[in-house]
């Protein structure tokens, strides 16, 4: 009974300061059960935050404990895993069902046709965290399910400010893998209302194929967190993947919220929580503030939540009779991240009301394709560092960074038509040409500048003025610097002073 006491006193610490659940049933239960090995541990990790244990928490913990988990076995992911340790065999090859958890951390739960937990996998650091020093090999799910909520609640990575779990299940059978989902979902409701906490419970089931493999081999991610990442851009063509990949799944959740987004493929129950953030009123103040306009005076507006380079914000659209608003608030300290105003052309009519993301967006994809198609650049080689969408100068864009072949391109491509509207290419160390060599040959001269930068913009000269072509030079590179205008549109053009081609260029409205 050695093991069974060192249960239940890892659980008296955990209880220290509470009251103390029915030890004497406790012990009767133990009697009847066969517990293996070592016993989890239950000590603080030193660097999370933890919020304070409800004992309803604990005594779910202590449940979980009997049903006999012990030991550690690594698996696989970015850090992981250490060196020795087998990874397991791949998808295809595994006769039961592959159960993924993904809060962050992110876990992998192998069980045989029986339920039998064959092995448990930690796929990041975090998930090391959770599993501390369990070993579920030959326990139930059930047991190993309740083992793993209780410990991502001690260790802090669910609680009252982040309450949702993405669960997804692989299995060659549909029918078993679907009441496989409905099960676990059952069991993590189950374990979190034990715990007095109201959770937001995810779940779906995954087909695997080689682009989703991919894409979650390109983002570091689970292919269950990156198949609820491509419905939901599916749904809403203003997200992108890289938008999305590194935010939790409560933040995920709360973004799909916001924007009205579902999938067929997923079904969700409860609601993610919002309390670690500030409420869209406070957001809409903010905003308001920094615009210097009255909440009264705000004719139509528009709230939702969104990521910024990793953050959630709160991305914010209102009008008054004068201009249009555009603002980025930091959903975590009301920060303004972004700010933009277009005041209305005279005779404008002014939005009763703003519009949904609209349906004929390119998206993600298309708007990437052309960047790749107008650089030129094989898509096997590139990494994508950016996409986001954005509006800029009273249009939507893509905003797309890629790297290939020590160099980095940007580029702007207009949400609607899939046009480029901007276009750098800068490259590492010292350009010293364009990507095919040194600079050789003579210059093309002004005029030949000109109709290079004409031909990109797709005007006539004639239709023209303020033209401006002058030859510089920078690093070491030679090249023309082209300006004009259209109307109120202005062009800018740099183009290679030798071989003619655009280097880059920008468009922007004069208001």
């Amino acid at each position: 009974m050695d093991n069974e006491r060192d249960i239940l006193h890892s659980v008296q610490s955990a209880l220290s300061h509470g009251a103390r659940p029915d030890f004497d049933g406790v012990l009767e239960r133990l009697e009847n059960e066969k517990l293996k090995g070592k016993v989890i541990n239950m000590n603080e990790t030193a660097n999370k935050k933890k919020r304070i244990i409800p004992i309803a928490i604990a005594a779910a913990l202590l449940i979980a404990a009997i049903g006999g988990f012990v030991g550690y076995s690594l698996g696989h992911g970015s850090d992981l895993p250490a060196p020795g340790v087998e990874t397991g065999a791949p998808v295809e090859s595994i006769t039961g069902s592959v159960i993924t958890l993904d809060v962050n951390p992110s876990i992998e739960i192998d069980v045989d046709r029986n339920d039998t937990v064959t092995a448990v996998k930690a796929l990041n650091s975090d998930a090391r965290v959770v599993i501390g020093s369990m070993d579920f090999t030959g326990s139930s799910l059930e047991v190993t399910v309740n083992a793993l909520i209780g410990s991502m609640l001690t260790n802090g990575y669910l609680d009252d400010l982040r309450n949702s779990i993405l669960v997804s299940v692989t299995d060659g059978d549909t029918s078993r893998a679907s009441a496989l989902q409905q099960s676990v979902t059952g069991m993590i409701e189950s374990a979190l209302g034990t715990g007095g906490l109201d959770g937001a419970v995810i779940a779906q089931t995954v087909t695997p194929d080689a682009a989703l493999t991919d894409l979650a081999v390109s983002y570091n991610i689970t292919e269950g967190k990156a198949q609820l990442i491509n419905s939901l851009v599916a749904a809403d063509p203003t997200l992108t993947v890289e938008s999305l990949a590194g935010l939790s799944v409560n933040d995920i959740a709360l973004i799909a919220s916001s924007r009205g987004l579902s999938a067929n493929s997923v079904t969700t129950t409860g609601t993610a929580s919002s309390g670690a953030y500030i409420s869209a009123d406070e957001a809409l103040a903010a905003a308001c503030s920094h615009a210097g306009v009255n909440s009264a005076d705000i004719t139509a507006k528009k709230t939702e939540f969104d990521s910024e380079r990793g953050r959630l914000v709160y991305e914010i659209e209102f009008y008054t009779s004068e201009a249009e608003y555009d603002y980025d608030i930091d959903a975590l300290t009301g920060e303004v991240v972004k700010a933009e105003r277009e005041a209305f052309p005279t005779g404008i009519t002014v939005p009763s009301q703003t519009s949904a993301p609209n349906s004929s967006y390119i998206g993600e994809a298309a708007a990437k394709q052309a960047a790749l198609d107008h650089s030129g650049v094989d898509s096997a080689s590139v990494v994508w560092t950016k996409a986001q969408f954005e509006r800029d100068d009273g249009r939507y864009v893509y905003e797309l960074e890629f790297a290939c072949s020590g160099a980095e391109y940007d580029y702007k491509i207009d949400a609607l038509s899939g046009a480029v509207l901007e276009f750098e290419r800068d490259r590492y160390d010292g350009w010293q040409g364009n990507g095919n060599g040194a600079q050789t040959g003579s210059y093309i001269g002004d005029a030949a500048a000109k109709s290079a930068a004409l031909a990109a913009a797709g005007v006539s000269e004639a239709d023209t003025s303020r033209m401006k072509v002058e030859l510089d030079r920078d690093d070491g590179y030679t090249f023309y610097e082209v300006e004009f205008r259209v109307g109120r549109m202005e062009y800018e053009y740099t183009i290679d002073a030798f071989s003619g081609s655009v280097l880059w260029f920008e468009t922007d409205y004069d208001d």
